[in-house]
């Protein structure tokens, strides 16, 4: 496809972001708020997934009840932050009507949950958050919501997405600790509606951070899975060397039990999760070098040397280490998730069907990048997965942040006139390249009271011993349970 003048006038800044990837890439050889006081529970909609499930599951709760309360919530704070692309509590209220006088089988029995509008809901509307595919409305579920829905869990709607999730704003959408701030994603939408006490339990997608970024900026946890383990069938694929889907919840063993629903590995009691967890004593923890940390702010930085502190208390055994440079993981994510990205969505550019301006740019500029480059990013990303898999021979999980920073005006489209990308991007592609399990987990605050984040990264199906760690500090801190003020 060659490129006209006006094709170029509008890629002037997407084709310079892809052309330094690749000459990052021939460089480099590849084969070397202040939180709000936790406050005692008044209402189901506070309730945590297994603090729900379990009153469920004790007779203590009716799903009809928690489906109500949260309908109220979502009624009372939407208008302020436009988490939902479309809701389904009609059909929620009935299916937990069905449920309360059944005797609860599935773990997750009458407990709400979004979706993602990237995840197929049959009869209920799956457009990608585009105008190009407005009005699609799936035959059949995802996989993923399959296995929700038959261990109980009652859908409450969809959630926004940055347009085909290409990108890591959730632009309909507004943070609840301050609605003129960012809530990132491109899993934005379930962010909020899980940080705002909407619903207990969301999923999401994540192909350079999307799970974990949203999760930093609104003070919630997620879980970015090895790559392969969760079943991605009926969910819109973006990047498909890179792409997973994942649970979303507001803290680690809220996710494990959802992450642990999704792959099957769990039946009945909900509470059974609790005592499958490892003990963090002696686990060894990386923390990375200065120069790595270099991109991140202060006080991010700060924060998540905190969390090293507390690690440290409980035990564990911090090693500094140095993993491979941000501008590697990088330079490879971009040219690869460019050139599948344009492979997947080039047909309707083709066509003529425009997306927004920065995804457009993104996609022509895909679709201008070679077979050659496609190779060589494939040959750097083998690269930065043995550098990895050797760091974890030394270490049990690496500490990274989540994102650079976390507090951002709503509507933010660049920083120092670089795109949102690259600049929210570097501590999350690690995971993404690699394929690699991540936890993203709340651990402080701005200065301004916006939620700072960490991750835990580690090896290949260490999705339980991540959440150990994780588990952990969360039941030694009050960060994930620190929640936005909304009328």
């Amino acid at each position: 496809m060659d490129p006209t003048p006006e094709r170029l006038l509008r890629l002037d800044w997407a084709l310079p972001f892809l052309a330094g990837s690749v000459e990052q890439l021939r460089a480099l050889h590849p084969d070397e708020n202040l939180a709000a006081a936790p406050s005692s529970i008044t209402r189901p909609s506070e309730l945590g997934l297994v603090e729900a499930a379990s009153a469920i599951h004790a007779g203590e709760l009716t799903p009809s009840e928690l489906v109500a309360d949260c309908a109220a919530r979502i009624a009372a704070t939407e208008p302020a932050l436009s988490a939902f692309a479309r809701t389904a509590v009609e059909a929620a209220r009935e299916r937990a009507d069905r449920l309360d006088g059944r005797r609860p089988t599935g773990p997750l029995h009458g407990i709400p949950y979004a979706a993602k509008d990237l995840i197929d809901t049959a009869g209920l509307a799956t457009e990608y958050g585009s105008p190009v595919h407005a009005g699609r409305v799936p035959a059949e579920d995802a996989e993923v919501v399959r296995a929700l829905d038959a261990a109980g869990g009652v859908l409450l709607g969809k959630t926004h997405t940055h347009q085909i999730a290409y990108g890591v704003a959730t632009p309909q959408t507004r943070n609840p600790w301050d609605t003129t701030k960012m809530a990132s994603g491109s899993s934005g939408g379930s962010a909020v509606a899980l940080a705002a006490r909407q619903v207990p339990a969301a999923l999401g997608t994540d192909t350079g951070g999307s799970l974990r970024l949203p999760s930093a900026f609104c003070g919630t946890t997620a879980i970015k899975p090895t790559y392969g383990l969760v079943p991605g069938g009926g969910v819109r694929t973006l990047s498909w060397s890179y792409d997973v889907t994942g649970p979303m919840a507001r803290d680690a063993r809220d996710a494990l039990l959802l992450l642990r629903v999704l792959t099957g590995q769990v039946q009945g009691d909900p509470r059974a999760v609790l005592g499958e967890l490892p003990a963090l004593h002696g686990a060894r923890i990386g923390v990375p070098d200065e120069e790595f940390l270099a991109l991140a702010q202060p006080e991010v930085v700060a924060a998540l040397y905190g969390v090293g502190g507390v690690l440290a208390d409980l035990g564990a055994q911090l090693v500094p280490v140095t993993p491979p440079p941000t501008s590697l993981t990088s330079s490879v994510s971009t040219v690869v998730v460019f050139k599948e990205a344009a492979d997947l969505f080039g047909e309707h550019v083709r066509r003529g069907e425009c997306f927004d301006e920065d995804i457009q740019s993104f996609l022509e500029a895909g679709l201008l990048t070679t077979v050659e480059d496609y190779l060589l990013a494939q040959r750097a990303r083998r690269a930065v997965v043995g550098a990895y898999t050797q760091l974890l021979r030394e270490v049990d999980a690496v500490l990274l942040p989540t994102s650079p920073i976390t507090d951002l005006p709503h509507g933010t489209v660049a920083v120092n006139d670089l795109p949102l990308v690259p600049v929210l991007t570097p501590y999350t592609f690690p995971a993404s390249c690699t394929g690699l399990p991540a936890v993203a987990f709340p651990c402080g605050f701005t200065s301004h009271g916006m939620p700072i984040g960490a991750q835990l990264l580690g090896p290949a199906f260490a999705e339980t011993a991540l959440v150990g760690v994780v588990h952990a500090y969360q039941s030694a801190t009050d960060w994930h349970r620190a929640a936005p003020v909304l009328n």
